[in-house]
This record gives structure tokens, C-alpha cells and sequence, in this order.
């Protein structure tokens, strides 16, 4: 009864029913939602009438919905059956009841349709996931931060079940550190290290129904690392106290501070520690530094080595003796460990003790009594702290037993250990001066030494003075005498010990700016420094003192030395003008001033009277003299004999004098050093045919006229001028020579060129050839005479014409080609009754344009 109401079948057909197809359906067992593709639904069995015969197989029409998982299959000729398909898939939920129309027709045109109603039974279907875990065959994959704090959601697994029911959900395995609820929230239920813990995990979520069916979904959960660790930080720091080594470790997870203890002057760039670091996050390198920054100290950045950076001296101002800073190790987030670090510098004996003095003199006069300091030695040290001072003897008479002692308790002291006397013969033999050293240390092991040198002198009482055995000294230097001549020596006798230890010196008399006299500061000599000049100064008054050898208490002596200066001929004279010229006529007569010239001569060491006058040269036939020659300083140049250039013995017209003025004109004795002026007189001669003009000038002298007087117009300084002068005529006649060889060298270029054209354009010999040759072929052109041959080589480039087109020549029939761009021809086959011509000519006017380029060799010989 049931499965009536499951399955209903309704026929529908015509009033005639035997003519019509009829349907028999059998069903089968309840169709169930979950039912598999190829399930059997029903057996359809169509009759007809015996004559028919149906046309094809029935079919499914109108069915609703419209898409169904049904198909009709043939079983026999008359049966079919009716079974499911995968899609779509049958779902209660979705569709409760499928309806569906068997439509059949036979060949007689009679057909029938029978309605089939299909109901689905519902079946408890398993639940389902959605979303990423709907797939079975693969795993959602889910990240977090390891330091993800417990409760906190990482993912909702969606389920729903087709009948709606209620869903529980169950996470394995447990104790995994995640929990879920009945809503399917996942969240985690412990804290996780990256570094300690696994750092993935695999879920398996399950999804129950209340009837027991249930899915599974594969979940995988993988910690991202996160910096949450600071460094660990190892650090090995050397103490170096009085150069002992020793090394002091220490981990930053003790958070203590570490103290070292260094000797200031240790080497910049000595390792005074090393560190290490390590980071259990392991995201990156780590960078070591200095916090704060350190002028003494630094650190390797990526080995965490610690090095002296600048030179420790606790002597320098303002320099700390402890130094505080940090060691730290910092990974890429800034996420530290440090260890601090105090650094106590400690002074060492690394500077030598200085001295106010190192060279100390005590002098004594006669007697020093016993237990006399003769010296206080102040010295210091700049260690810090300082270094106790103490004071050795090194040598000299200084000790137990010697002239000299420490004084107990204050080693600095140096005292007289007896009297010292001058007249002691033990001073006399020791010299009266004695000389120690004292050593001075800043500490016995190790130490710094300096010396210090002491000198103690016994210097006898002053009881005289020098006396000069002459109260006034006369010398003479001749005016002529030059540099270190020796002009007198004075002496002074000093009676005191050392007997006459005295020295000099010039104080006053010897006021010109160049200073004429120095004396030997020990013998007493007086010499020259330069050459004294009578004519300036004739006698020097100076002022010698003399002193004696007493450096505290010195007793002096004056006396006055006069040195007169003998006068001696040591200037020549000097005329003027030096330089003279004239022009004079031939007639002038003999006796005749020229031109009124008259030399004006001075000597500094000389009378007017005592100078003579000489031509000596270029005074040819004596026609000219002084007047008078001696005895004047203003003498006359004169004509002494007349000019006779009629008779042809005189030729010379230009006369250049050469005048010496010696001045050893003397009344009474003969001059022993006589010297000697120069002056020089051009002259020259011009001839005169009529009488000169008479004058009217108040200057009219008897027979003379005046022609032309220069003087000093040209010297030898002005060699320069005719110099530029031929330099430029010399540069322009080379230009000239240049430009004149350039215009030869053109004329005779186109001569050759004019020449050359002419031989080339006289007609060919009539032994010319035609030799082929190829492309590259060189031509040769021998072209010679009787007397020589010349070769000329030359390149031809033959361009090869194309014919492209052909013609009939309407006048002699035959046949030509031609190009249809440049309008060349050719004969294609040589006219016959110009072959014989061909074989005679020398030359074509028309040549067939050969495949390789023609190469022509002449040969001319006369």
C-alpha cells in the first residue's frame, strides 16, 4: 500500500484505447536520496496494436523539474528501463519529488504519454565542511606568531548537515595546545617557542551528527618565528696591572657589572677583550658597540673584539682615570644585552723626572768655607702619582772621602765637605774648578735617569786693575792699505791670577757707518776692516778699553789710540767730457781751437798744475794737440798741423782720440804711483772747395767755422739698435727668397702640366694594341724618345653597360640593342659590309661592351 502511494501512475489516453500504445510500469523499491548513479527506478513496457510498430524509443518529456538525474534505457524490444544518472544528484532536501512524462508513438500515428511521479526518501546524510576544509584531499594551512598568547581564535571550521541537525566538533590530537568548541572556533591553549617546541602541527577536525555520521578536515598550524629574545652576551675583559695579565669573564644573563684594572700607555690597537653573542631567534647578524661611545676604547662591530682606540696618559689634563661604558650586542629590532664595564686606568713610571736646572756653576772668591752649599738640585716627576726623586752621585770629587758631599737627609744638597782655598796647592793642581755629575732617578726598578752637571769654581779677589803700558798710542795707515792690515797693537798688564787676563775692545772713535778698525778682543791687535780714504777722513781718535777676567766684580782700563791716514795717489783724474764730437773743415788753420773745447779735469789727490796730457792713439800725421799739454787742468784741443787731402797724402777724414790724463806733473820729486784718466774725442774732417762764409757770431774765431758740434750722442750701451735693425732685414730678405722660390716652383709646375697635355694630345702610332685583361688590371703607358722613356701606371675602372631591349634599324636592316635609360646602343651583329673596315681601324667608336675590363697598352717609340 505504501508503495502505491509512493509511486503513482496516471494514464492519460484517447477514447479508442486499443489503438493506441499502452504503458505498463513496473516499479521497483523506494528510491533513496543517497542512491547511486545506475539505480534502478522502474521497468516501462509499451504494447501496440499488432500491425504497428513504435518509431523510436519513448522519451521523457515535461518533466519537473526540468533537470532530473533519469534516463530511459532499452532493456527489450518492448521494455525499457528507467535509472539514475550522477547528475544531478538526488537530495531530499533539494528536491522531494521528481515528476516525469513517458511520451511513445507508433508508425501508425497513434501515440500515448503516461505521467510518472517519483518520490525521494529521505536518508541521513553525513555532515559537510565548507570552505577551505570542503577538500579531502588537501590541508588548510594556518600561521601564527609564536608568541600568540592562549584563547586567542586562529581559525572557525563551518560545517552544516543536510537535516539540519545539531553538530559536535572534536579536534585530535589532543593535547596538541589548541582546543575547539561546539561552534567550531579553534584557539590556542598554550604559549609556543619557536626555538624549544616543534614549530608545525597537524589537526585533524571532526564533524559528528547526532546519528553518528560524521567528515573530517585536515588543518595545519606552523609558528612564525618572532624576535622576542634579547642576545646573549659572553664578554673575556684582560686586566693588565704592572704588565700582569689576567683574564675576567662574564655572561649578561647575570646582569652584573665587571670591573678591569689597565696600565695607562698600553698600545693603541692592543685586544684588551673579546665577546661573543648569540640570539635563540636567529633572525640575523648581531652588531656589537660601545654605549656610551668611548674615545679610549672600542669595539669590532661584527667580531666583538675590544681594542685600545687612543693613547691612555693619566698625566694629561683632564684626563679620567676610570672610564664607564656598555658592551652591547644588538640584534636587527634593537633588541640588546649588555654588560658594563668599568675600566680603571692605573699611572705607570712612563715619564723621566725633569730638572729646573741641569748645569749648575758656584764660583767662590778665595776661601770656601767647610759645609758651604754650592748647589740646590730641584727636580720633579709628572707620574701620576709621582714617583719619589732620588739623588746618586755619578762622578766628580762627590762622596765619602771628597771635596764635596750630600747633605744627609736632603740628597738634593751639595755641600763643601772642607775648606777649599785658592792658594791651596791641591787647587792650584786641580785648576781651581771642579766639576761632578749627579744622577737623578724617579725609581729604582725600573727607572728614568737625567743628569745633572755641577761646576764650582774658586776664583781669586780681584785686588788690580789693568794698566796699558802706554797712555796713548800713534800709528799711520796708508790710505791705500785695504782689509786686515795691521795697524798697531796695544797692551795692558793686569797683576790679579791670571796674570794680565785681559780683553779689548773699541768703545768710541770709529763713528762711520762702515766701521774702519776692529781689535783682537785678546791680543790687542787693531787691523782694518776696509780701506780708509784720506780724502774723507784724515785721523781717527778711538778709545780703547781693556778688561779684565773677573766675570762678577771686572776692573777696566782706558787709553787712546790716533791712526793717521798718509795720503797717496790712489785716484785718477777726471775729465769731462769724457765723450766728445766735431766736425771741422780741411782749411782750418794750424794754432786753432776746435771749436772751443777745452777739457775740465779734477784730481781728489792732486793739484790743478800736476796732470799732463797725451793722445795716445788715432792721432794720425800729429794733426791735433793740447794746449797746453801740462801744468793746466783746462787745456785746449788744437789743429797742430793743417789738413792736405789735395796732394792725396792725407785720406783719413774720421779721427777717434783716445786722451790719457796722468797725474805725475809733480814740481819737486818723481811720482812713484802715478794714475791715469781716460777721455775719447771723434772728429771729423770735411773738405771744402771755396773759403768758408764769414761769421758775425760773437764766437768768431780767425780761419774756423763751425760746422756741427755733437756731444755724447751715441754710447756702447746702444748696441741693440743696429743688432734689431740687421736681425729684421735678414728676416725679410729670407721672406722674400721664399716667395720668390714659391712663384718659380708654380711656373714651372704649369709649364710641365702644359707640356705634358701637349704629348698626350698628338695622335696615336699606328702599332697601338688592345690587350683584355681583368677588373684590377693595371694599364701601362710607355711613351719615350731617342734619349729616354718614361712609365706613367695608371688604374682604368671599365663600367660594363646593360642592354635591355632590342631593334631592327630601318635603313640597313640589321639588328641593334640598346638601353631604355640612357639611350646607348650596339650593334647586336656587325653590319657586313663593315667588317673589312673593322680589322683596319686603330680605334672604336662603338666598342662591345666586354665581360671584364679592357686593359690598353701602348708602345710609342720615335
Amino acid at each position: 500500500m505504501m508503495l502505491f502511494f509512493h509511486l503513482i501512475f496516471v494514464l492519460v489516453a484517447a477514447p479508442d484505447v486499443l489503438a493506441f500504445p499502452t504503458f505498463v510500469i513496473e516499479n521497483a523499491s523506494p528510491l533513496l536520496e543517497n542512491a547511486s548513479e545506475h539505480t534502478l527506478v522502474a521497468i516501462i513496457t509499451v504494447a501496440v496494436s499488432p500491425h504497428a510498430s513504435l518509431i523510436g524509443d519513448p522519451v521523457i518529456i515535461n518533466a519537473n523539474p526540468v533537470v532530473h538525474p533519469f534516463l530511459l534505457s532499452r532493456r527489450s524490444p518492448h521494455q525499457w528501463e528507467l535509472f539514475t544518472t550522477r547528475v544531478p544528484k538526488l537530495d531530499f532536501e533539494t528536491v522531494a519529488l521528481y515528476s516525469l512524462i513517458i511520451y511513445a508513438e507508433d508508425n501508425q500515428g497513434a501515440a500515448a504519454s503516461r505521467a510518472i511521479f517519483i518520490p525521494i526518501a529521505d536518508v541521513n546524510e553525513p555532515p559537510t565542511f565548507s570552505g577551505s576544509l570542503a577538500q579531502p584531499d588537501q590541508a588548510t594551512e594556518i600561521y601564527i606568531l609564536e608568541d600568540t598568547a592562549p584563547g586567542t581564535v586562529i581559525y572557525r571550521a563551518a560545517a552544516k548537515d543536510p537535516e539540519g541537525a545539531v553538530l559536535e566538533y572534536f579536534l585530535s590530537p589532543e593535547g596538541s595546545g589548541f582546543t575547539i568548541d561546539s561552534l567550531g572556533t579553534i584557539s590556542t591553549a598554550a604559549v609556543f617557542d619557536f626555538e624549544r617546541e616543534s614549530r608545525s602541527f597537524s589537526l585533524v577536525i571532526k564533524v559528528v551528527d547526532p546519528g553518528g555520521l560524521f567528515s573530517a578536515g585536515n588543518l595545519k598550524v606552523f609558528l612564525i618565528n618572532v624576535n622576542s629574545k634579547d642576545p646573549v652576551l659572553t664578554c673575556s675583559l684582560f686586566n693588565i696591572e704592572n704588565a700582569v695579565l689576567s683574564v675576567t669573564s662574564i655572561n649578561s644573563t647575570l646582569h652584573n657589572a665587571i670591573n678591569i684594572i689597565l696600565d695607562e700607555e698600553i698600545p693603541v690597537g692592543k685586544t684588551v677583550g673579546v665577546c661573543q653573542a648569540t640570539d635563540e631567534d636567529n633572525l640575523g647578524d648581531l652588531n656589537f658597540e660601545l654605549d656610551p661611545w668611548n674615545i679610549y676604547f672600542a669595539v669590532d662591530k661584527e667580531h666583538g673584539t675590544v681594542v685600545i682606540a687612543a693613547r691612555l696618559d693619566v698625566e694629561r689634563a683632564g684626563f679620567a682615570h676610570v672610564q664607564s661604558f656598555s658592551i652591547k650586542a644588538c640584534d636587527s629590532d634593537r633588541r640588546c644585552a649588555a654588560i658594563p664595564v668599568t675600566v680603571d686606568i692605573h699611572g705607570i713610571n712612563d715619564n723621566s723626572p725633569f730638572c729646573d736646572r741641569y748645569l749648575i756653576r758656584y764660583t767662590g772668591r778665595e776661601v770656601i768655607a767647610n759645609d758651604t752649599v754650592v748647589a740646590q738640585l730641584s727636580c720633579h716627576d709628572l707620574d701620576d702619582p709621582p714617583d719619589t726623586i732620588h739623588y746618586a752621585p755619578s762622578s766628580g770629587p762627590i762622596g765619602s772621602g771628597q771635596l764635596f758631599k750630600q747633605v744627609p737627609n736632603a740628597e738634593n744638597f751639595i755641600q763643601v765637605a772642607k775648606e777649599l782655598d785658592y792658594e791651596n796647592p791641591e787647587m792650584i793642581v786641580a785648576g781651581h774648578v771642579f766639576e761632578m755629575t749627579i744622577s737623578v732617578l724617579d725609581d729604582l726598578h725600573p727607572s728614568h735617569t737625567v743628569t745633572v752637571t755641577i761646576i764650582v769654581e774658586i776664583a781669586p779677589a780681584n785686588d788690580f786693575s789693568p794698566v796699558f803700558k802706554a797712555a796713548h798710542y800713534l800709528f799711520s795707515v796708508p790710505e791705500t792699505s785695504g782689509a786686515f792690515y795691521k795697524v798697531g797693537k796695544v797692551t795692558a798688564i793686569d797683576e790679579d791670577h791670571p796674570p794680565n787676563c785681559v780683553t779689548y775692545k773699541i768703545t768710541s772713535g770709529d763713528t762711520q757707518v762702515i766701521q774702519r778698525f776692529w781689535i783682537h778682543p785678546l791680543s790687542g791687535m787693531i787691523e782694518l776692516t776696509t780701506q780708509p780714504d784720506y780724502e774723507t777722513v784724515k785721523q781717527y781718535n778711538l778709545t780703547i778699553e781693556g778688561v779684565d777676567c773677573d766675570r762678577f766684580q771686572p776692573r777696566t782700563a782706558m787709553t787712546m789710540v790716533t791712526v793717521d791716514i798718509k795720503d797717496e795717489n790712489d785716484e785718477a783724474p777726471v775729465c769731462t767730457p769724457s765723450l766728445y764730437k766735431a766736425v771741422i773743415f780741411d782749411n782750418i788753420v794750424a794754432g786753432t781751437n776746435i771749436n772751443g773745447f777745452e777739457l775740465n779735469c779734477q784730481d781728489r789727490d792732486s793739484q790743478d798744475f800736476e796732470m799732463r796730457f797725451e793722445i795716445v792713439s788715432g792721432n794720425e800725421n800729429h794733426h791735433f794737440g793740447f794746449d797746453p799739454t801740462r801744468g793746466s787742468n783746462t787745456p785746449q784741443l788744437i789743429v797742430k798741423n793743417p789738413f792736405n787731402f789735395e796732394s792725396g797724402a792725407e785720406l783719413q777724414q774720421q779721427y777717434h782720440l783716445e786722451v790719457h790724463i796722468i797725474d805725475d806733473n809733480l814740481k819737486y820729486g818723481r811720482a812713484t804711483k802715478p794714475r791715469t784718466g781716460t777721455a775719447v774725442i771723434d772728429i771729423y774732417v770735411t773738405r771744402v772747395n771755396t773759403p768758408p762764409p764769414p761769421t758775425t757770431s760773437f764766437e768768431q774765431r780767425k780761419d774756423l767755422t763751425i760746422v756741427y758740434t755733437a756731444i755724447n750722442t751715441y754710447t756702447s750701451s746702444d748696441w741693440y739698435i743696429p743688432f734689431i735693425f740687421t736681425l729684421m732685414a735678414v728676416f725679410f730678405a729670407g721672406f722674400v727668397s721664399w716667395v720668390c722660390f714659391l712663384l718659380w716652383r708654380y711656373g714651372n709646375t704649369i709649364g710641365c702640366c702644359h707640356k705634358r697635355a701637349k704629348e698626350f694630345s698628338k695622335p696615336k702610332p699606328m702599332g697601338m694594341k688592345y690587350i683584355a685583361g681583368d677588373r684590377n688590371q693595371k694599364e701601362k703607358i710607355v711613351i719615350g724618345n731617342r734619349n729616354k722613356k718614361f712609365e706613367v701606371l695608371t688604374e682604368t675602372i671599365v663600367y660594363e653597360t646593360i642592354f635591355d631591349g632590342e631593334a631592327v634599324d630601318p635603313v640597313s636592316g640589321n639588328v641593334y640593342e640598346y638601353n631604355s635609360r640612357t639611350g646607348a646602343r650596339k650593334w647586336k651583329k656587325p653590319p657586313s659590309y663593315k667588317k673589312e673596315a673593322l680589322e683596319n681601324l686603330d680605334s672604336l667608336p662603338e666598342a662591345h661592351p666586354p665581360k671584364e675590363p679592357i686593359s690598353l697598352k701602348l708602345s710609342m717609340q720615335e
